[in-house]
């Protein structure tokens, strides 16, 4: 029975980080874009965008090493605690 919750317990951990990654990754390049196409119409270039929409990736990619750096160090944690 323990064995049953801890599978459903691992599962939602993995669910969870999963979601969590996906954020990390959405909206660093979302609202990147968004300021950089803000700034290529009040400016008239196409430039703004191209580098927002850059900016956000490579932020979107910082985010998630950072996440699951740290979500692989906690869990590493866990395995030598059980």
């Amino acid at each position: 029975m323990r064995d049953k919750k801890k599978a459903k317990g691992d599962v939602a951990n993995s669910l969870v980080m999963v979601l969590q990654l996906g954020i990390n990754i959405i909206v660093p390049i979302l609202l990147c874009t968004v300021i950089g196409v803000a700034l290529s119409n009040y400016f008239g270039t196409k430039g703004f965008a191209i580098g927002g929409i850059l900016i956000g990736v490579v932020a979107a990619c910082n985010g998630a090493y950072r996440y699951l750096r740290g979500y692989l160090k906690r869990f590493e944690s866990k395995e030598k605690h059980d």
